[in-house]
């Protein structure tokens, strides 16, 4: 490490010093046992290591120690590394503070010892470590580190005589094993699970072929969650530090020029951190199939009828498109929607040669967008559309009938109309509002009590459904209200399965309506 010292300069017969430049160092380190018996399957060697930082006011002190061991046959680095945190705030240290303060500081860590390696013995080492003040970082490498007369020890161990293996190879996240790629690359990753319970995983790769012998490939590698104690292979972020149980989402591309056709895994190669290889050719796993619609076609997609009138109960519409380029018929159909529909039946063959599938509408669809469509023929080919595939959008929506005016009041009328106060804690007050059956149904009648100063006496809900004549109902029960005898007018808010609204004699509300037979008037009497 470079050592910091002060400096000076004469100015104007005057001598003004400068302070240093901070600077981290690593001033010790050492395992603590030159030799660990790993054969019994459990070892462990403790290091300890000091760092400095010139920085008076530092607050500060982190890093990394990365340690790695080496083969004793090939003499070189072997398996993965393994990757420990030191941190004076033990925000996330794996390590001990033995001392010390952030200018200076002592830590200590055990390193788990591997059991297993290529032969009986093998050498791990500190091969990295990494220092960080405030506002300063700095990276000891393996010619410092070499200097250090405790850096490695030796290890007796077992020798690994299994080989890596894995299973549940599938698409990422359940994806469909469809894909467009033209212009772009289209994205996706494989999922499995790779097991070695000697040495551990340490890496990899996996190779898919294609039509014409084109091949793509990716490495399999894991590592330390840069944010987390957990472990990261691709997409998935557990498994242990051993390697292992590995759980893995490879994340792969087609990229523009990708041949069309199907495409499945050809190789998957696995290390383990002994170095023994396992080759799996064409493993048990999903076919994909590329296209990038250049065979088979589906074009002039129509929805009939479209809108479609669902606001009181299900219904179904017919999709229908016209398909070229297809070579033994069509073997599939498959529609998919954001929203509440979906395809019903199988897909049949109109008399004018379109190809056409039912569609289920929910009463509870606002409107559906097609987001995946695909069709494939007998000889294999695949066309493929909508966003979530990354595929041209076919621009099909289904529509339901729009719904513009609000709900209108026909009449109302209360039984009674006229009570005792005695009768009040018994019995209820039947509100009837007959209203006009529109576009969108009635889904609730709040009601609203008035009394003589347009005051607010009672409040309900009032949910319910329009009955098919129109009608609504609500039951008003006053016997807990202390109300006393006189007139009070009953208001009421129609609201729809639409969201529009009315208001009807509501004094508080200034876009009220008066009914046509004027207001509701409730009458209570003395007695």
């Amino acid at each position: 490490m470079t050592l910091a010292l002060a400096t000076s300069t004469t100015v104007l017969g005057s001598t003004v010093a400068h302070a240093a430049t901070p600077r981290l160092a690593l001033t010790a380190l050492s395992f603590e046992q030159s030799t660990v018996d790993a054969t019994q399957g459990s070892a462990s060697n403790r290091l300890t290591f000091s760092v400095t930082n010139t920085e008076p006011d530092a607050q500060s002190l982190a890093g990394t120690v990365t340690m790695r061991m080496r083969s004793s046959v090939t003499g070189e680095l072997l398996g993965h590394d393994r990757v420990a945190r030191f941190d004076y705030n033990y925000y996330y240290g794996d390590m001990e503070l033995v001392s010390g303060t952030p200018q200076e500081a002592t830590f200590a860590y055990y390193l788990p010892v591997r059991a297993y390696s290529d032969s009986a013995t093998a050498t791990w080492e500190v091969t990295k470590v990494t220092l960080r003040g405030d506002d300063i970082s700095a990276t000891v490498g393996a010619a410092k580190l070499s200097t250090f007369p405790g850096y490695r020890f030796t290890a007796n161990t077992l020798i690994d005589s299994s080989a890596p293996t894995f299973d549940y190879l599938e698409l990422y996240n359940g994806r469909d094993p469809y894909f467009y790629v033209k212009d772009d690359p289209s994205y996706f990753a494989l999922s499995f699970t790779i097991n070695d319970y000697q040495s551990g995983f340490w890496k990899g790769s996996i190779k898919l072929v294609g039509p014409g012998g084109q091949s793509i490939s990716a490495p399999i590698d894991w590592a330390r969650d840069e944010y987390s104690t957990g472990y990261r292979c691709g997409l998935s972020t557990s498994g242990d530090a051993d390697g292992n149980y590995v759980p893995c989402s490879i994340e792969m591309k087609f990229p523009p020029g990708t041949a069309p056709g199907s495409w499945r895994v050809a190789q998957i190669v696995l290390i383990n951190n002994g170095g023994g290889r396992a080759t799996y050719k064409n493993p048990a796993g999903p076919s994909m199939v590329v296209t990038s619609n250049s065979t088979l076609q589906a074009t002039d997609f129509v929805v009939s009828p479209n809108p479609v009138d669902n606001w009181r109960a299900d219904v179904t519409t017919e999709l229908s498109m016209a398909v070229t380029g297809a070579s033994r018929g069509i073997s599939q159909l498959d529609v998919a929607f954001e929203d509440q529909c979906s395809t019903t039946g199988q897909p049949y063959t109109k008399a004018d040669g379109r190809l056409a599938v039912k569609v289920y509408v929910s009463s509870r669809a606002r409107g559906c967008d097609v987001t995946k469509l695909s069709i494939r023929d007998g000889a294999g080919n695949l066309a493929l559309y909508g966003s979530n595939v990354s595929a041209p959008d076919p621009q099909i929506t289904i529509d339901q009938v729009p719904s513009t005016e609000a709900p209108t009041a026909l009449s109302a009328v209360l039984n009674p109309a006229s009570i005792t106060l005695s009768q009040l804690p018994n019995q209820s007050i039947r509100l009837t509002v007959q209203a006009e059956v529109k576009v969108a149904p009635i889904t609730s009648m709040p009601v609203y009590v008035y009394d003589a100063d347009g005051d607010v006496v009672f409040q309900a809900s009032g949910y319910g459904g329009q009955a098919p004549d129109g009608s609504l109902t609500y039951d008003i029960s006053l016997g807990y209200w202390n109300l006393e005898a006189g007139q009070y007018t009953v208001g009421f808010m129609l609201s729809d399965a639409s969201g529009l609204r009315s208001y009807w004699n509501m004094p508080d509300v200034s876009s009220s309506l008066t009914l046509p037979g004027g207001p509701v008037v409730l009458t209570i009497t003395e007695g």
